[in-house]
């Protein structure tokens, strides 16, 4: 019961944080998605939703249905799935306070769109999906619910290739040198992995 109350807070935790924003950016007003995302990326991310949406409905207001969606792991797996969802929602608020008017659900770049380099983006180029990863983690550990997990896992995964390379591209676009700059010197999801990468290619460089 405790497990599933966490759950429950996390995510109306998130609802409200993402309906705030939404309202105050004016971004209540984007649609669903634009032409720049592909039919195929926003209609794979319907089909994963689906069961996510299903299993999460399943879990916070019908626990005992559906029980072969279950794991059994130990209680020290889900107290930490609770701190990775709580930390994942924090993390979040920092992201949309940082982009403030900047902010889109949707691939847009906006007429006084910056290039925003304060915050959590001081550190990756793209904390958002950083963030999502992080609060389906946690999601899994703290519902036991490996639907949960995989089909999570899978829509932010979508978000963090093909929808993303297109993201960059247009950010190229948009801001060209600095956003060059910017992408040399931070990491894409996690920090300081933009100087592995360095090290890997001027390692390549030294034995070619």
């Amino acid at each position: 019961m405790l497990f599933q109350i966490a759950f429950i807070l996390i995510f109306t935790s998130l609802t409200i944080v993402r309906v705030y924003y939404r309202i105050v950016t004016g971004a209540i007003h984007d649609g669903v998605f634009t032409r720049r995302e592909g039919f195929f990326p926003v209609v794979l991310r319907w089909i994963l939703g689906l069961p996510l949406l299903y299993a999460t409905a399943a879990y916070a207001f019908f626990p005992g249905h559906g029980g072969w969606m279950y794991l059994t792991p130990p209680a020290a797996a889900r107290v930490g799935g609770v701190a990775i969802g709580a930390f994942a929602v924090v993390l979040i608020v920092l992201v949309h306070r940082e982009l403030g008017s900047c902010f889109s659900s949707t691939l847009v770049i906006r007429k006084d769109h910056k290039l925003i380099r304060t915050g959590p983006y001081r550190y990756v180029r793209h904390p958002m999906y950083s963030s999502y990863l992080m609060l389906f983690v946690g999601a899994f550990l703290v519902s036991a619910n490996w639907v949960i997990g995989l089909s999570g896992t899978a829509v932010i995964a979508t978000l963090m290739t093909v929808r993303l390379a297109r993201e960059e591209a247009l950010l190229v676009e948009k801001f060209g040198e600095a956003y060059e700059e910017y992408r040399s010197s931070t990491g894409m999801f996690i920090p300081m992995t933009h100087r592995i990468g360095g090290l890997v290619r001027a390692a390549r460089n030294a034995l070619g």
